[in-house]
């Protein structure tokens, strides 16, 4: 997963990020803690940006950053991964990454 290394004072991230948030994450993925996004679709996932935008929303911008925390920390998420998923789920993932879905 490549995770954007931009700084947050680049001017794309100036802009709020709550309504691209928004449109990106569905209330369902929403009410998931940020660990069970992540287990359930970092895979799923090119790169990741979100974090880097502001946001006026304070529990968005905290969930959104504790996303991109998660990525970006080597082994979080495989931790997360065995944390919220099965052993059939996990098997689905690991095959879904293995064919870059």
């Amino acid at each position: 997963m490549a995770l954007n290394t931009s700084t947050a004072s680049d001017s794309r991230f100036s802009e709020e990020g709550d309504w691209i948030a928004q449109q990106f994450f569905s209330p369902t993925e929403l009410r998931m803690s940020p660990e069970e996004y992540v287990a359930r679709h970092a895979h799923a996932l090119g790169c990741f940006s979100f974090h880097f935008y502001q946001y006026r929303d304070p529990a968005l911008g905290a969930w959104v950053r504790r996303v991109g925390e998660i990525l970006a920390t080597e082994g979080e998420v495989e931790r997360c991964q065995q944390r919220f998923l099965s052993p059939e789920e996990l098997a689905m993932v690991r095959r879904q990454a293995a064919e870059g879905l």
